[in-house]
């Protein structure tokens, strides 16, 4: 069981990848240009936190683990979120993540606070580049 439960877990963010891909082909179609801008500052954000605990050891100093999984499927998450602007949207996207943060865990792979801090490290980074970043941002069902 937990062999098919890693395969979930294996395919989910290349599944986020794939509707990312789509998703930032719609916001081009609609003329929202500048969107693809974000997901590039978004990867920006992951390379300079990444490296930034690997050279100053930030979660090791908190006796914790950098889960770029775990950063990877926010940054997906919230540029599809923000490119749908649909409030069930958000709520399917949040639970699948939810869903899939309690299998790395289940499966052994990180704990809830390896996943917590790198989700407010990147989300409070995420919430500057989607609020000061060009790009169509508000919501609307």
């Amino acid at each position: 069981m937990k062999e098919l439960l890693s395969l979930v877990a294996d395919g989910y963010l290349p599944f986020l990848l794939l509707v990312t891909l789509g998703v930032g082909t719609l916001e081009i179609m609609r003329g929202y240009r500048s969107f693809w801008v974000k997901l590039f500052a978004s990867a920006m954000l992951l390379l300079a936190v990444t490296l930034l605990d690997l050279y100053v050891h930030v979660w090791a100093a908190l006796g914790l683990v950098y889960s770029i999984h775990t950063a990877i499927a926010l940054v997906l998450v919230v540029f599809i979120g923000a490119g749908l602007q649909s409030r069930l949207g958000w709520v399917c996207l949040l639970m699948s993540l939810l869903a899939y943060l309690e299998l790395l865990f289940y499966l052994g792979y990180r704990t809830w606070g390896d996943m917590g801090l790198t989700l407010v490290v990147i989300g409070i980074g995420l919430g500057l580049i989607y609020r000061f970043l060009p790009g169509r941002t508000a919501a609307h069902t």
